[in-house]
């Protein structure tokens, strides 16, 4: 008799090991269509929470020695900054609450009514910070995951976020076609007359499409190191780049604008000396082609001619267009009423305050209407203080600020062990740049805005960072690979 259950028995493993490999993939994927909000009331929150406990769950199950020692320091940071949201919920007697800074008006309300005998716990709006408590359920999930991404990991997870960048794009354009109004239009509450694609904030959009640039640049500059380059996928990669380029300025954020034209910058660095010095071209027979000449000079020119083409492929679509873009924003030179900044010494006020213990995780919009100004009033509310390094000492006081801090450092030690040598130039599969440069335009954009409060760019941010951290130092190991194979 034939034995019918073995084949089954034999593919167990495969589609083991396929599940592995794509599971980070997929729970990327799944992120970027349910989380590109960051209101709490977003409908979609409890499907994107369960789904990360799931995948969560599952990660944890499969997880080795070795996988939690990679993940240890980030894990372990993340689940202080959890248990820190969760002593913000501890009610306090209220001897120890009333001493605490910031609460004088509320003492006084209960002293009024009272109730002075009441316990509150530290964070002013305990629900918020019941939402931020659930909320680390995303990047927590995104850590364990991250444990699964193989050898080849870098190179899928940015062809995901390239791929997912060039999507929300495309949504983009259809929703301002469509106009107000559309099905297009993901959330709610969101930037109406505007392309969000993804998103419901137009610069976290923007800051989204700046940093697939880079990783576009960086995968195009992997193909020119390959003996058997892919034409297609050259094609490909730059034309997502492009794309990326021209949405960073058409979208209409300020922050984006520039941080796009930051990526192109180092994007095209990168991409020169890999053009250069690409090896010679392999068909899948083996034959080799004549080796690149290295001309300078008078023809050197070519090497920047597509940076100036595309240059004046984004003027003549800035001055053909009536849309409001970036560019048009800064021209229009209305900074100083600009909202942020009528808003920062009441900003300050808070921050002098609520310093040393915070005022709550998620309680900024209701802090800030305590000393909001008379003249700012308005229907619309100030939602955060638009610059999450001050918000962190705002809501998670200087417990948060040590975590962020220790984060920093442990990011900081992990790229001055992989060395600086050749950071532009690079290798095939160097990760430092690109990476740095994407924290970089976080850490950037986050003086302006609040990016990393979005659960999708979370994941994103997790997922690079980890990469980076356990990758190969330097050009020894990895860049021996330089581009000689297929």
């Amino acid at each position: 008799m034939t034995n019918i259950s073995r084949p089954a028995t034999a593919a167990r493993p495969v589609i083991g090991t396929a599940l592995n490999a794509w599971a980070p993939i997929l729970f990327l994927v799944f992120v970027f269509l349910a989380g590109g909000a960051s209101r709490s009331d977003v409908s979609s929150l409890p499907v994107l929470r369960g789904g990360a406990i799931l995948f969560g769950c599952w990660a944890i199950a499969g997880m080795t020695r070795d996988d939690w020692r990679r993940v240890r320091i980030p894990l372990a940071l993340l689940l202080a900054l959890t248990g820190w949201m969760a002593l913000q919920l501890v009610p306090l007697p209220p001897a120890l609450w009333h001493g605490l800074p910031g609460r004088e008006l509320i003492v006084a309300i209960d002293n009024g009514l009272g109730q002075a005998d009441l316990w509150r716990p530290v964070s002013m709006t305990p629900s918020a910070t019941w939402n931020s408590l659930l909320a680390m359920s995303v990047p927590l999930a995104a850590v364990l995951l991250a444990t699964r991404l193989q050898e080849d990991g870098a190179t899928k997870v940015m062809q995901a976020l390239v791929a997912l960048a060039v999507v929300s794009a495309s949504l983009g354009i259809v929703q301002i076609v469509s106009g107000n109004g559309s099905a297009a239009y993901l959330y709610r509450i969101t930037n109406a007359s505007s392309m969000v694609g993804l998103f419901a904030n137009r610069n976290h959009h923007s800051l989204f499409q700046a940093c697939a640039i880079v990783l576009a640049a960086a995968l195009l500059r992997d193909e020119f190191m390959r003996r058997q380059r892919r034409a297609s996928l050259q094609l490909g990669y730059a034309a997502a780049a492009i794309l990326s380029l021209a949405m960073t300025a058409l979208i209409g954020s300020r922050a984006g604008m520039v941080a796009g034209g930051i990526a192109f910058a180092f994007g095209y660095a990168m991409l020169v000396p890999a053009w250069r010095a690409r090896p010679p071209h392999h068909t899948r027979a083996g034959r080799a082609s004549s080796p690149p000449q290295q001309k300078f000079g008078a023809r050197q020119w070519f090497d920047y001619a597509p940076a100036v083409l595309v240059g004046c492929i984004l003027v003549a679509v800035l001055l053909l267009t009536n849309r409001s873009t970036g560019l048009s924003r800064i021209a229009e030179n209305r900074v100083a009423e600009d909202l942020r900044l009528l808003a920062w010494p009441g900003v300050q006020q808070i921050i002098e305050s609520y310093w040393t213990v915070g005022a709550g995780f998620g309680a900024f919009p209701n802090i800030y209407q305590i000393v909001e100004a008379d003249s700012l009033l308005q229907p619309a509310y100030f939602n955060h203080a638009h610059n999450d390094w001050v918000e962190v000492l705002i809501t998670g006081g200087a417990p948060f600020a040590l975590i962020v801090l220790a984060g920093l450092i442990w990011l900081f030690r992990s790229v001055w062990q992989l060395g600086f040598r050749r950071l532009i130039k690079g290798h095939r599969g160097d990760l430092r740049l690109p990476i740095l440069l994407v924290v970089a335009l976080f850490g950037g954009v986050s003086l302006v805005d609040y990016p990393l409060r979005v659960p999708s760019l979370q994941v994103m941010a997790v997922f690079l960072v980890i990469l980076l951290a356990s990758a190969s130092g330097g050009a020894g190991s990895t860049g021996n690979k330089l581009a000689g194979e297929s």
